[in-house]
């Protein structure tokens, strides 16, 4: 099965803006604290995840946030962050530069007009602020808009606001109604059947300026599916990666196999009282997921993972898997140890040269931070000879086992 890519904390649920399209701030729930957050950290960075992504409510209203990106960073994970913009003055810019943030997502919902509509008055003033921070101290910035019926006709104007502020991406996700209390007011956001055709002629032609541009987007098979979407129409993938890639953590610290499935009787569990590691690779997930894929997901273009494998493509990669295992079976004399960390530094290397470039990050740029990620290793919980002993021991005898029930699979 496909690694995991990135860990999301929804780190809270409080925010300093009330947006029409979503109601998160409007449910309090307990927050894990720093010390907390940071064991899940050192967790997602020995299960080889590549990515820490902070998102909410408004991250930036703890107060903790710049400790936890540094604490990432320092674990060999790249930090990101979805922020409105609006805290993101002088002064916090240069503390995310400082606590080593990789990429900074901006909430950009259309012109001025249209996005004080949806998140409230001087909020658009605030992010073209932010991202204007954000180059004053070279730290790489993305677009990202919520597509509505409110501001679909906008959508180009993301991309001319990238363009002019040196966001390297732009990031679509339609409308989704998980956002909000009552489910009922989803309509209000819908767009009608007769708008269908021309939202559809305005994602061909943002798809062709993001590319004049130089400017990352969405993958154009998942863009194309939004105008048929927002009309009520349901997306039902063969299968999503969401379910290995992504691994989406709330406030309080419960573990759900995707946002769209995290309902109370699907909770994995809880990494504060369990511990991420460890339900990572557990009985009860593996168990929870294979239930998703044989009963069907409830379906959603969530842009958490926003490339959906089809069943041809996923048994290829299954495929794939299986003659990578066979030929490790060959070379049984091989410790368990050393295989481990030869497949994590592939995939580390292969993983975090798709997260840059995601995001639209040069060549030269990946290069740069590859670099620099490899000098500062001797700081990497694994390579630190500090390191925890029995964390050390429990992983190989962990990949031990899996690589042995994978070899009796065949």
């Amino acid at each position: 099965m496909p690694d995991l890519r990135e860990v999301i904390f929804s780190i809270t649920n409080k925010c300093n803006l009330r947006c029409k399209m979503c109601d998160i701030p409007y449910g309090s729930v307990a927050e894990l604290t720093a010390e907390q957050w940071k064991k899940v950290i050192r967790d997602a960075s020995r299960l080889g995840a590549q990515t820490i992504v902070f998102s909410g409510g408004e991250p930036l209203l703890r107060q903790d946030i710049y400790e936890l990106i540094s604490f990432s960073r320092k674990n060999n994970l790249n930090a990101c962050i979805t922020s409105n913009g609006c805290l993101i003055d002088e002064q916090a810019a240069s503390k995310l530069k400082g606590a080593g943030v990789n990429v900074v997502n901006i909430s950009i919902e259309g012109k001025k007009e249209t996005h004080d509509f949806l998140r409230g008055a001087g909020t658009f003033d605030k992010a073209i602020a932010a991202l204007k921070n954000l180059k004053r101290y070279k730290i790489e910035s993305t677009v990202a808009s919520t597509v509505s019926k409110y501001n679909y006709k906008d959508m180009l104007y993301s991309l001319e606001v990238a363009k002019e502020y040196g966001a390297t991406t732009v990031r679509l996700q339609p409308f989704n109604s998980i956002f909000l209390k009552d489910d009922s007011r989803k309509g209000e956001f819908l767009i009608d059947k007769d708008e269908v055709g021309r939202l559809s002629r305005m994602i061909d032609e943002f798809i062709r300026t993001a590319a004049e541009y130089g400017i990352a987007v969405n993958p154009a098979d998942y863009l194309l599916k939004i105008p048929e979407y927002l009309n009520g129409k349901d997306f039902y993938p063969a299968v999503c990666g969401a379910l290995w890639y992504s691994c989406p953590i709330n406030p309080n610290g419960d573990l759900l196999p995707c946002w769209i499935e995290g309902t109370n009787d699907r909770l994995i569990g809880n990494v504060a009282k369990e511990g991420l590691y460890e339900l990572w690779l557990s009985r009860k997930r593996a168990k929870m997921i294979k239930g998703i894929i044989n009963n069907g997901c409830k379906g959603c273009l969530m842009s958490c993972y926003d490339e959906a494998f089809t069943r041809k493509q996923l048994k290829e990669v299954l495929s794939g898997n299986a003659r990578k295992i066979k030929k490790i079976a060959s070379y049984r004399k091989i410790t368990g140890r050393l295989l481990q960390l030869l497949r994590s530094q592939r995939t580390r290397l292969k993983s975090r040269f798709r997260f840059y470039g995601s995001y639209g990050g040069s060549f030269p740029a990946v290069l740069r931070r590859r670099l620099r990620a490899f000098f500062g290793s001797s700081r990497h919980p694994k390579r630190d000879g500090r390191a925890d002993k029995t964390g050390f021991l429990d992983e190989i005898k962990e990949a031990k086992r899996r690589l042995e029930k994978e070899i009796r699979s065949i």
